[in-house]
C-alpha cells in the first residue's frame, strides 16, 4: 500500500502558506506525514537497503557526492587505504569515482582519479591530500569531477577539476584549475583569495591556507547553477554562482555571522517567495540558519526550533517536487557512536516542518547527500564499524519514490545489540571516553580505583541520585576546553594537588576539582571535564554510552596487521644536514627538549622535539659557539615521516652524548605512531662535531625500546646505556603487539665493552606504573649501581650490586619527592652527585614548577643546596653536562605546545650551595630556541604598498628608480616617502632590502628619529657600534645578533609595533624585541631622545632613507594589527653590547648633541 498526498491538499497547503501567517495556520491543514508514521522505522528500512560502494582496499572514506545518468550512479569520494577516518593533513587520501547500476545496485567499477604527486599530461599534483570531491554532469557525454589538493601549513590549497567520459569510462589525461571570481577579479580557487574577499566585507577571523571546498550539492534555480562554498578551518561560508564554463565560481555573498559562532559546512536552498536560506554547521553549538533576499547580504545566523539538538556535522537542504527536505545531525548517540542519529524533516513552505526520516545506527549516518533521478530519491552516506570516527566506507541506496510513504505494516525496527562495557574504574590504561580511544596515562593515588563516568568527550549532563563527592578533571592551562571558570560558577573548588597527564598530549595535563552533590543536583559540562565518583556518590547520565569491545579473533587479526605496519620503523632514517628553509624556526610550532652536550673543543649541541609529543614528532639540532649565548638555526633534522607510510613514523625521544673518545653520539628512538609495542633505539656518531660541516654516520639500531638519557661510564671502563621497553605495550591500534617481548618490558641496561661497537643486554628492573621509565644510572663509591626512574608516583629507585645483572625491588628513594616528570642525575667532577628536579625542597614539589638543582656528598642519602633554575610553570625535561672548568649546563623546555621554548641554565656547584648565582659565567633562562610559526601571519593578511612597477603612493625627487621590481636609490636627491596613508598605530611591515658596499640606509616608521637601520655591517664604519648595525633601532637599541646576509644579497625584514612593544626581524630571526614602557629600558630611550627620537609618536609617514649610497627595497607590504591580537615582548631579549672605542665615540656624540641642544635653548 502507498500513502501519497493528494494534489488538492498540496494546492491548499501552498495557498494557506501564502495568505495565512505561520503562527495562525491550523496544524491539520499543514500535515504532511500520515498518521502513525514512524520516522525511525522508515530510516531503518532505508538503512537495510544500502550497499557499499568503496573498494575492498579502502580503510577510510568520507564526504561522498554523486550524480545519476541513465541507469547508473556516479559517486565520488575521498578515501585512503591505510587507516580509518580522514584528515586534510594525510597525503595518502585520494579521490575515486564509483559506478553503480541503479537496477541491480551492483558496484561495477571504482576508478581513482586524483592522488598526491600524480602526474598528468599538463600538471603534476604536489604532495598533499586530494580532498572533498564533487561531481556534476557536464553534458550528455561527460561528467566533471572537482577536488581540493592541500597540504596544511605548507602551501595554499587549490581546487582542480578533471572530466570523465561516460562512453569510454575514462578520465581525460589533464587536470585544470578551478577559478574563483571575487570583487578583486578572477583568481585561482585558493583559500587566501576567498578570505581576502570576506575580510573586505568585515570578516575578522584569520586566514587558513587549506580547507576551501565546494560544499553542499549543486543547485539549479531559474536556469542558473549555484553552490555553497566553505572554508572549514577558517569558518567561512558563501553562496557562489557557477559560470557557464563550469570552472569559475563567482562569490555572491558571504554568511559568517555571528562570528562568535564557528559556522561552516552549509546547505542552501530557496524558499517559495524566492528568499535564500542556508543552514550552517556550528562547531560551538547548534546549527544556525541565515537568509538573504538576493544571495548577497545575509542575516545574522540564529537557531530555529526545527533543529533542537544539532551536532557538529554537515547538514542537507534539498527540494524534491514541491517539498523541501532538511537533513541534520542530532547530538544523540547510539551506543556512544559519533554522528549516529540523522533526521530528515519535510516542509512545503520552509517554515513548518515534520519529520519523515530518523536514521539511528551505531555504524553512524553522517555526511549524506540526496539526489532525485527519474522519480526516485537516491542517497550516499558515510558509515563505519570500529573506528571512533566511523569514517570507513561509503554506502549508497534508495531513499524513496519522490513524495511517497511506503507502508510500514509488518515491518520492525532494527535491534542494534548492546555492547559489553569495559569497567569504568580509574587505573592506568583504562579507556576514558565512549567516542575516543584515549586511555588514562596517570592519576593521583586518591583517584586510582574509583569509579568514573565514561561519556563522550564533547560533554554530558548528569543528575545526582545519592549524595557524595564528585571529582572533575579539566585542563590546567588556558584553552577553549578549560572548564575552570564554569566549575567556579558551579561552586567546585580546585584541589591543591599536582597537575597530571590524563591522556597523551601536552595540552591534556589536568587539574582536579571537587564538590559535594546532593540528590537532584544537575551538572552539565562541555569538553573537557572528566568525572570521577567519590565515596557513596551515585549519579544518572542523561544518556549512557558504552564502547564496543574486540573479539579474540578481531584482536589477533589486528595484531598481525599492525606488526607488519611496525616493521616500517626498522628502516634507518635519513639525516637531513641541510634542513633550511623547510625546518627554519618560522616553520616550527612545538618544542620539547631532548638533550644538550659539549664537544671537546667547546661547541654546544642542543636537540629537541618538533612536531609534537605525538606521532608527528621529529628531532631538530642546533649549535652554539659562544658558550650557549647565541644559537644557530637548525643544522640537523631527523624526520622519518613519509607520505608512503601507512601510519606516522615518529622520532620522539633520545639524547646527545660525548663519549670518552670525543665522539658525539645522537641517540634516538624510532617507532610507528607514539609506540608500536617495539620501537627501537638508534645511534649515529659524529667524529668531527666542531667542524663547519660535521659528518654523521649512518644510523644503526641498537635494540628495541627507547632511551632518554646519556650512558654512564663505569669504573670498569664499560659504558652503560639505559633503554626502556615500555611495560604498557603498544599504544592505540598497536596494543598487544609483540607479546614475545613482554618478558623484557622494563627498565633495561645495556653494556658496551668495546667503545660502543656492540651493546649487550645485561639486566632489567620493572617499576609500578612507569612512564617510559626515563631511568638514569650512577655508580656509587662502593661500586653498586643506583638507578632512578620516572613513575606515576614520581622518582623510584633500584640498586644493583653485580654490575647491573640483577636489581633490587623498586622503592621510593628516601627524602626525594618529584612529580611524574623527567629529572636529571649525574656524577660531577668533584665527586658529588647532581640532581635536578621540580620543587624548591628536596622532599616536596608543586608539579612542573620550580626546577631546582641539588648536590649530595654521600651518594644520595642527603642533599644540599636547592638553586632554583626557573620558578615558572610549564617547565620540564632537564638534561645536562658539566664542562671541564666545572660549569654545569642544564637544558629544559617551557610550555611545549604554546611557547615551545628550549632554555639553558648555566651555573656552578658553589651557586647550588649558595642558592643564588655567583659565578661569572652563571646565568638563567638563556634561550636556545623557540618555534616561530605562531608569529608568522599569512601573506593574505597583508596589503602591498609597492606594486613593483610604479611609484603610486610614493613621492621622491627623481633619484629613485624601479629596478627589477625593486626601489633602487641610484643617486643623491633625498628620501622616498610613502604618502598614500599614514603608518597605522599598530602594524606589521614586511620588506626586503639589499645594500651596496659601505651602504648606510634605513626605514623610518614613526615620527622623528625612529629607524630600522639598513647597513653593510662589514663595510660601513657605522657597523662597529651594535646600536647602529643592521636591524638596530638606530641610536637606541642593538639587535641581539648579526643576522645579515653577505653584502649584495637580499635580506628579509619585519617591523612589528603594537602599543609600546617594538620588534625588528631580520632573515627570519627576531633580533630586537622590547617594551619601551618597561623601566629597564629607560636608559636606551633617553639615548634615543638625545638624538631627537620619540617612540611615543604616531601617525607619521613611512620613508626610505637616502644616505648617499646605493640601496634597494622590494616587496613592501603591511597589515594593521587587530586589537584582539597581542604582541608580547621577548622576555629573554638582550641587545648586543657596545664597548671600547665604539662606546667612547657614541658617548662623545651624545655629549655634543646635548651641548648643541643646550646652546640652542639659550639662544
Amino acid at each position: 500500500m502507498i500513502w501519497q498526498l493528494s494534489k488538492q491538499l498540496c494546492i491548499a497547503v501552498a495557498m494557506l502558506a501564502v495568505i495565512v501567517p505561520c503562527n495562525t495556520v491550523r496544524s491539520d491543514d499543514l500535515k504532511l506525514i500520515p498518521e502513525a508514521w514512524d520516522a525511525s522505522l522508515a530510516g531503518d528500512e532505508v538503512i537495510k537497503g544500502l550497499v557499499k560502494v568503496t573498494g575492498p582496499e579502502v580503510k577510510g572514506a568520507h564526504d561522498a557526492e554523486f550524480v545519476c545518468v541513465g541507469d547508473r550512479a556516479y559517486i565520488v569520494a575521498e578515501v585512503n587505504d591505510t587507516r580509518a577516518g580522514e584528515n586534510s593533513a594525510w597525503p595518502e587520501i585520494y579521490c575515486t569515482l564509483s559506478i553503480v547500476n541503479l537496477k541491480t545496485l551492483k558496484l561495477e567499477d571504482v576508478i581513482p582519479f586524483a592522488r598526491s604527486e600524480q602526474k598528468f599530461e599538463n600538471e603534476t599534483l604536489p604532495v598533499g591530500a586530494c580532498f572533498v570531491p564533487r561531481v556534476l554532469q557536464k553534458d550528455e557525454q561527460s561528467l566533471r569531477c572537482y577536488f581540493a589538493s592541500e597540504q596544511p601549513g605548507k602551501r595554499q590549497a587549490q581546487t582542480w577539476f578533471r572530466d570523465f567520459d561516460l562512453m569510454t569510462r575514462k578520465f581525460e589525461a589533464s587536470i585544470h584549475k578551478a577559478k574563483l571570481k571575487t570583487s578583486a577579479g578572477i583568481v585561482d580557487m585558493q583559500p587566501r583569495f576567498f578570505h581576502d574577499d570576506a575580510a573586505a566585507r568585515g570578516f575578522k577571523k584569520p586566514a587558513k591556507d587549506f580547507g576551501l571546498y565546494l560544499f553542499d550539492s549543486f543547485k539549479d534555480f531559474d536556469g542558473q547553477k549555484y553552490i555553497a562554498l566553505n572554508n572549514f578551518p577558517g569558518q567561512q561560508n558563501a553562496l557562489a554562482m557557477v559560470h557557464d564554463d563550469l570552472a569559475t565560481f563567482e562569490v555572491l555573498g558571504h554568511y559568517n555571522e555571528p562570528q562568535s559562532a564557528a559556522l561552516s559546512e552549509s546547505a542552501v536552498n530557496r524558499l517559495p517567495d524566492g528568499t535564500w536560506m542556508a543552514i550552517c554547521r556550528n562547531d560551538r553549538g547548534n546549527y544556525h540558519f541565515t537568509t538573504s533576499s538576493e544571495g548577497k547580504s545575509w542575516s545574522v545566523g540564529r537557531e530555529l526550533p526545527v533543529v533542537p539538538n544539532g551536532a557538529n556535522s554537515k547538514p542537507t537542504f534539498d527540494k524534491f517536487g514541491d517539498t523541501y527536505y532538511l537533513g541534520w545531525q542530532e547530538a544523540t548517540k547510539i551506543h556512544g557512536a559519533n554522528r549516529s542519529v540523522f533526521n530528515v524533516e519535510i516542509s512545503r513552505d520552509g517554515k513548518n516542518w515534520q519529520r519523515k526520516y530518523r536514521f539511528e545506527t551505531p555504524k553512524s549516518f553522517q555526511y549524506p547527500t540526496f539526489h532525485e533521478h527519474n522519480g526516485a530519491i537516491w542517497l550516499t552516506v558515510t558509515q563505519g564499524d570500529k573506528d571512533a570516527s566511523r569514517k570507513e566506507r561509503i554506502m549508497f541506496g534508495k531513499l524513496e519514490e519522490v513524495g511517497q510513504f511506503e507502508s510500514q505494516s509488518g515491518h520492525a525496527r532494527i535491534e542494534w545489540p548492546a555492547l559489553a562495557a569495559e569497567p569504568a574504574v580509574m587505573k592506568v590504561g583504562v579507556t576514558l571516553f565512549t567516542d575516543r580511544g584515549y586511555r588514562l596515562t596517570e592519576a593521583p593515588d586518591f583517584l586510582i580505583g574509583r569509579s568514573f563516568l565514561r561519556t563522550g568527550i564533547e560533554g554530558y549532563e548528569l543528575v545526582c541520585t545519592k549524595p557524595g563527592e564528585l571529582f572533575l578533571m579539566t585542563l590546567s592551562k588556558p584553552h577553549e576546553s578549560n572548564r575552570g571558570d564554569a566549575l567556579r560558577k558551579l561552586e567546585f573548588e580546585q584541589i591543591d594537588t599536582p597537575v597530571f597527564q590524563l591522556f597523551p598530549g601536552e595540552i591534556n595535563r589536568v587539574s582536579t576539582w571537587h564538590r559535594q552533590l546532593k540528590p537532584g543536583d544537575r551538572i552539565a559540562m562541555r569538553k573537557l571535564a572528566f568525572p570521577v565518583l567519590g565515596e557513596g556518590l551515585e549519579v544518572k547520565l542523561v544518556q549512557t554510552q558504552v564502547r564496543k569491545q574486540e573479539t579474540a579473533e578481531e584482536t589477533a587479526a589486528r595484531i598481525a596487521a599492525m606488526e607488519k605496519v611496525a616493521d616500517h620503523a626498522l628502516v634507518p632514517p635519513v639525516l637531513n644536514t641541510s634542513p633550511l628553509p623547510e625546518y627554519d624556526y618560522e616553520m616550527l610550532d612545538y618544542g620539547m627538549t631532548i638533550g644538550i652536550e659539549r664537544t671537546p673543543s667547546g661547541r654546544l649541541w642542543a636537540c629537541w622535539v618538533a612536531g609534537g609529543d605525538s606521532p608527528a614528532a621529529y628531532f631538530v639540532l642546533a649549535t652554539s659557539d659562544d658558550d650557549g649565548q647565541t644559537w644557530s638555526k637548525p643544522r640537523l633534522v631527523l624526520d622519518s615521516h613519509s607520505k608512503d607510510l601507512p601510519r606516522e613514523r615518529s622520532i620522539l625521544v633520545g639524547n646527545l652524548w660525548t663519549d670518552p673518545l670525543g665522539r658525539l653520539w645522537l641517540i634516538f628512538d624510532q617507532s610507528m605512531d607514539m609506540f608500536d609495542g617495539r620501537a627501537g633505539v638508534w645511534a649515529t656518531l659524529c667524529e668531527n662535531p666542531d667542524a663547519d660541516e660535521p659528518a654523521w654516520s649512518t644510523p644503526r639500531r641498537i635494540w628495541h625500546g627507547v632511551t632518554l638519557n646519556k650512558p654512564t661510564v663505569l669504573s670498569t671502563g664499560e659504558w652503560m646505556l639505559p633503554i626502556s621497553l615500555d611495560q604498557r605495550g603498544g599504544f592505540g591500534p598497536f596494543k598487544g603487539c609483540f607479546p614475545e617481548l613482554d618478558p623484557m618490558r622494563g627498565a633495561n641496561v645495556f653494556v658496551s665493552s668495546d667503545e660502543g661497537t656492540t651493546w649487550e643486554r645485561r639486566g632489567m628492573v620493572t617499576f609500578p606504573n612507569p612512564d617510559w621509565h626515563e631511568h638514569m644510572v650512577v655508580e656509587r663509591r662502593g661500586g653498586s649501581l643506583w638507578m632512578l626512574a620516572r613513575t606515576a608516583k614520581g622518582i623510584m629507585e633500584s640498586i644493583s650490586t653485580d654490575g647491573g645483572r640483577t636489581w633490587s625491588e623498586a622503592n621510593e628513594p628516601q627524602g626525594i619527592r618529584q612529580p611524574n616528570a623527567r629529572f636529571h642525575v649525574r656524577r660531577l667532577l668533584s665527586g658529588r652527585l647532581l640532581l635536578v628536579k621540580h620543587g624548591n625542597r628536596i622532599d616536596a614539589h608543586q608539579g612542573r614548577v620550580q626546577l631546582s638543582a641539588w648536590l649530595s656528598n654521600d651518594d644520595g642519602k642527603t642533599w644540599q643546596g636547592g638553586l632554583v633554575l626557573d620558578e615558572r610553570e610549564g617547565i620540564s625535561y632537564p638534561d645536562g653536562f658539566q664542562s671541564p672548568d666545572g660549569t654545569i649546563y642544564i637544558s629544559y623546555d617551557r610550555n611545549r605546545a604554546t611557547d615551545g621554548e628550549i632554555l639553558l641554565a648555566r651555573f656552578t656547584e658553589d651557586d647550588i650551595l649558595a642558592r643564588e648565582l655567583k659565578g661569572s659565567k652563571s646565568k638563567r633562562k638563556i634561550l636556545i630556541s623557540r618555534p616561530l610559526a605562531c608569529f608568522a601571519k599569512p601573506e593574505s593578511a597583508f596589503t602591498p604598498i609597492f606594486d613593483g612597477k610604479t611609484f603610486d603612493g610614493w613621492e621622491q625627487s627623481g633619484n629613485w628608480v624601479i629596478d627589477h621590481g625593486a626601489f633602487y636609490r641610484k643617486s643623491r636627491g633625498g628620501n622616498l616617502t610613502y604618502t598614500a596613508t599614514a603608518v597605522p598605530d599598530d602594524f606589521e611591515l614586511r620588506f626586503d632590502w639589499k645594500v651596496s658596499a659601505g651602504c648606510n640606509s634605513g626605514v623610518y616608521y614613526r615620527p622623528g628619529q625612529v629607524e630600522y637601520q639598513v647597513l653593510d655591517n662589514v663595510g660601513s664604519p657605522y657597523g662597529e657600534n651594535a646600536r647602529q648595525a643592521a636591524a638596530s633601532l638606530f641610536f637606541c637599541m642593538a639587535p641581539s645578533k648579526d643576522a645579515t646576509q653577505p653584502m649584495g644579497s637580499w635580506n628579509t625584514a619585519r617591523i612589528i609595533c603594537q602599543g609600546s612593544v617594538i620588534e625588528h626581524w631580520l632573515n627570519g630571526e627576531r633580533v630586537l624585541s622590547f617594551d619601551y614602557a618597561d623601566p629597564k629600558w629607560q636608559w636606551y630611550i633617553q639615548l634615543l631622545a638625545a638624538r631627537g627620537g620619540d617612540l611615543t609618536g604616531r601617525k607619521g609617514q613611512l620613508w626610505l632613507q637616502d644616505h648617499g649610497q646605493d640601496v634597494w627595497f622590494r616587496n613592501l607590504r603591511w597589515r594593521e594589527i587587530p586589537q584582539d591580537e597581542v604582541i608580547v615582548a621577548e622576555p629573554y631579549f638582550e641587545p648586543m653590547p657596545v664597548t671600547g672605542q665604539a662606546l667612547a665615540k657614541e658617548e662623545a656624540r651624545v655629549k655634543a648633541m646635548l651641548e648643541a641642544k643646550e646652546k640652542a635653548a639659550k639662544q
